[in-house]
């Protein structure tokens, strides 16, 4: 009666643990579907960096400048570049991509890296035509120079009456002039900056070549949400979480059917390995995601199928080991919880050889004593500190190393290597001299460098300055 009502607690505990595991994954899946059908499309990767595609401060995304103006407006940039080494871009595009104006212009100043590295003197001046919006977005350096209330009255000033009016290059051409003056002036230089004598004509928005190919690509995008970008992530998360599903009710299972104390702690501790290849799987299909073009989340939800996998089977195991803390075996005769006899007193119970495979870890050896009818129950474990000896059979034998020549990154070294049987009845002892391979040299780090300031050459032609999340935005 008492085993069966045992097997029923534990049959119940597996499905209600397994249960509590359903319901977490269930919402993770649902939370990782729920992110990119609410996520906005964002089309900062689209906006080409005006430098490295024409040589100019001025991309003009959006068609509403025209060559003349963007002439106007380069020249307002080199100059204030050759005076005083700060930089200024201004970009047009045809929508934020359903973000902010401040967050748009923080991250396109971040990837274009506008100013000199370290004096952080750049300034980037964004227009969005369907979103009617405008920012001055300012580095570090230039914050003192232009305050978020003097960049405020820039565009307040000399921007928004222009913009307002649809006179686009005659806005964008004078709040950029004012602002470069403003810099020149805090550096003593002069500019000699002047309005042209007869102002271009206002190009009429129609999109150019590169703003066109930046709408089809939003335009579809929008049409389709993106979902098809996600698909791989998704699919990677559910599979994650699903064999971590799997493997955790494996071991619950496996658990459960342990009658020693010592194999239910060794189940409860195992899946290491499991893990361990979840996390180097997980880098490996970010990396392919990113590399074909997945969506800004997608990537992310990759990394975090890993990490949620990794939280849920340390909780189950942490459960485990709880269990197997206070577990007492049910004694087969009468029913009654049977106590583990400690491991001080089971030694005189146990042979010589048996107490030396305890102390080189080799095995471990239970011995359980009812105190209703008396009854006693013995179980041996094997465990992976010691290993079988070719001698005695017995699992007693320790390897163990000893350098001779230390590895160095130019050459490998030598170690001398013995398996030495612990049994006191047995005298094996076997010694050997191998090689040791040489130590990795920096040549990794080196490349990770190297790759690094490859990227970001070709990501930026501007000097990697930083913004501070300081300016102004208006719309009009």
């Amino acid at each position: 009666m008492f085993d069966n009502r045992s097997r029923l607690g534990k049959k119940k505990a597996t499905h209600a643990n397994f249960s509590k595991l359903a319901s977490v994954t269930f919402f993770f899946i649902c939370f990782s579907i729920a992110i990119p059908l609410a996520a906005v499309p964002e089309r900062i990767e689209d906006v080409p960096n005006p430098l490295a595609a024409s040589g100019k401060f001025v991309g003009d995304g959006a068609g509403v400048l025209g060559p003349a103006y963007i002439d106007l407006i380069n020249d307002v940039c080199v100059r204030l570049k050759a005076a005083t080494g700060s930089e200024i871009a201004v970009i047009t595009v045809l929508d934020l991509g359903g973000t902010t104006v401040e967050d748009f212009a923080e991250r396109l100043f971040k990837r274009f890296g506008i100013g000199e590295k370290g004096k952080d003197n750049g300034l980037l001046i964004l227009f969005a035509l369907t979103d009617r919006a405008v920012r001055i977005e300012v580095g570090y350096g230039l914050e003192p120079v232009i305050t978020d209330a003097q960049s405020g009255r820039l565009l307040d000033d000399h921007a928004v009456p222009f913009l307002a009016r649809d006179e686009f290059g005659r806005g964008l051409f004078a709040v950029a002039k004012a602002a470069a003056e403003t810099v020149a002036a805090a550096s003593g230089a002069s500019l000699g900056l002047a309005d042209p004598a007869a102002w271009p004509e206002q190009p009429k928005p129609v999109p150019s070549a590169e703003s066109s190919n930046q709408a089809a690509v939003s335009a579809t995008a929008k049409k389709e949400g993106k979902s098809a970008s996600y698909v791989p992530a998704l699919v990677l998360s559910g599979a994650v979480l699903g064999l971590t599903g799997l493997w955790i009710f494996s071991a619950l299972g496996r658990f459960g059917r342990k009658r020693s104390k010592a194999e239910r702690v060794k189940t409860a501790t195992s899946g290491v390995g499991y893990l361990v290849l979840m996390w180097i799987a997980a880098p490996i299909a970010v990396i392919i995601l990113l590399a074909t073009g997945g969506a800004v989340l997608a990537p992310l939800l990759s990394g975090l199928s890993p990490v949620l996998a990794t939280i849920l089977w340390s909780k189950t195991r942490k459960g485990m080991k709880a269990r197997a803390a206070n577990y007492r075996l049910p004694c087969a005769s009468c029913g009654s919880a049977m106590d583990l006899i400690p491991e001080q007193e089971d030694d005189a119970q146990l042979s010589v050889e048996e107490v030396a495979e305890e102390r080189a870890g080799g095995m471990d050896y239970e011995l359980w004593k009812c105190p209703q009818c008396g009854a006693g129950e013995r179980f041996a474990v094997k465990l992976g500190k010691a290993s079988d000896c070719p001698k005695c059979k017995r699992r007693t034998l320790v390897r163990s190393h000893t350098t001779l020549t230390a590895a160095t990154t130019s050459h490998g070294g030598r170690e001398r290597v013995t398996d030495a049987c612990k049994n006191p009845k047995c005298d094996y002892v076997k010694t050997w001299e191998r090689s040791t391979a040489r130590i990795g040299s920096s040549s990794s780090s080196s490349s990770r460098s190297g790759f690094s300031s490859s990227s970001s050459s070709s990501r930026s032609s501007f000097g990697g300055g930083r913004s501070g999340g300081g300016g102004a935005s208006r719309r009009f």
